[in-house]
Protein backbone atom coordinates (compact mmCIF):
# COMPACT_ATOMS: atom_id res chain seq x y z
CA UNK A 1 0.00 0.00 0.00
CA UNK A 2 1.06 3.34 -0.09
CA UNK A 3 0.82 6.29 2.02
CA UNK A 4 -1.53 8.33 -0.63
CA UNK A 5 -4.23 5.45 0.04
CA UNK A 6 -4.70 5.55 3.90
CA UNK A 7 -6.68 7.45 5.77
CA UNK A 8 -6.97 7.57 9.78
CA UNK A 9 -9.73 4.91 11.12
CA UNK A 10 -8.98 2.30 7.96
CA UNK A 11 -8.14 -1.50 8.66
CA UNK A 12 -5.47 -3.18 7.05
CA UNK A 13 -3.99 -6.63 7.22
CA UNK A 14 -0.65 -7.69 7.74
CA UNK A 15 0.64 -11.44 6.72
CA UNK A 16 3.62 -12.30 9.08
CA UNK A 17 5.08 -15.77 8.33
CA UNK A 18 6.92 -17.94 11.17
CA UNK A 19 7.80 -21.04 12.47
CA UNK A 20 5.02 -23.61 14.35
CA UNK A 21 7.01 -23.88 17.83
CA UNK A 22 10.08 -25.20 17.76
CA UNK A 23 10.25 -26.94 14.23
CA UNK A 24 11.42 -26.11 11.00
CA UNK A 25 7.52 -26.25 9.50
CA UNK A 26 6.51 -22.25 8.24
CA UNK A 27 2.95 -21.16 8.69
CA UNK A 28 1.47 -17.58 8.05
CA UNK A 29 -0.61 -15.62 10.09
CA UNK A 30 -3.33 -12.59 9.12
CA UNK A 31 -3.13 -9.55 11.56
CA UNK A 32 -5.33 -6.81 11.65
CA UNK A 33 -3.79 -3.04 11.35
CA UNK A 34 -6.04 -0.06 12.60
CA UNK A 35 -4.51 3.16 11.27
CA UNK A 36 -5.12 5.90 13.82
CA UNK A 37 -2.78 8.93 12.20
CA UNK A 38 -1.50 9.34 8.47
CA UNK A 39 1.51 11.80 8.23
CA UNK A 40 3.77 12.60 5.40
CA UNK A 41 6.56 9.96 5.94
CA UNK A 42 5.05 7.84 8.22
CA UNK A 43 1.69 6.39 9.72
CA UNK A 44 0.58 5.53 13.75
CA UNK A 45 -0.99 2.28 13.63
CA UNK A 46 -2.37 -0.25 16.02
CA UNK A 47 -1.02 -3.50 14.84
CA UNK A 48 -3.37 -6.59 16.83
CA UNK A 49 -4.91 -4.79 19.67
CA UNK A 50 -1.45 -3.70 20.82
CA UNK A 51 0.10 0.13 21.47
CA UNK A 52 -0.31 2.14 18.77
CA UNK A 53 3.80 2.61 17.02
CA UNK A 54 5.07 4.19 13.74
CA UNK A 55 5.25 2.24 10.62
CA UNK A 56 7.50 4.01 8.12
CA UNK A 57 7.68 3.34 3.98
CA UNK A 58 9.12 -0.23 4.67
CA UNK A 59 6.36 -1.50 6.78
CA UNK A 60 3.97 0.05 4.95
CA UNK A 61 4.73 -1.28 1.77
CA UNK A 62 3.68 -4.62 3.06
CA UNK A 63 0.38 -4.10 4.45
CA UNK A 64 -3.10 -5.62 2.83
CA UNK A 65 -6.06 -3.46 1.84
CA UNK A 66 -8.14 -6.47 1.69
CA UNK A 67 -7.92 -9.87 3.83
CA UNK A 68 -5.85 -12.48 2.37
CA UNK A 69 -7.63 -16.05 1.92
CA UNK A 70 -5.71 -18.28 3.81
CA UNK A 71 -5.51 -22.14 2.80
CA UNK A 72 -5.16 -24.44 6.32
CA UNK A 73 -3.46 -27.95 5.59
CA UNK A 74 -3.97 -30.97 7.52
CA UNK A 75 -0.93 -30.84 9.31
CA UNK A 76 -1.92 -27.40 10.95
CA UNK A 77 -0.26 -25.02 9.10
CA UNK A 78 -1.72 -22.00 6.29
CA UNK A 79 -0.47 -20.08 3.43
CA UNK A 80 -1.88 -17.74 0.68
CA UNK A 81 -4.54 -19.33 -1.41
CA UNK A 82 -3.30 -19.05 -5.24
CA UNK A 83 -5.22 -17.40 -7.87
CA UNK A 84 -6.52 -20.66 -8.82
CA UNK A 85 -7.80 -21.40 -5.42
CA UNK A 86 -9.29 -17.85 -5.05
CA UNK A 87 -11.13 -18.32 -7.99
CA UNK A 88 -12.69 -21.98 -7.36
CA UNK A 89 -13.67 -20.33 -3.86
CA UNK A 90 -15.66 -17.52 -5.92
CA UNK A 91 -16.98 -20.20 -8.16
CA UNK A 92 -18.83 -21.98 -5.04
Amino acid sequence: MKFSSLKPGMVVYDVQRHHMGNTTVMTHSVYKVHVLEVHDNHIVASWNGNPPTKYFEGGVSRLKKNEPVMIRSAMGYSRPATRAEKEALKSN
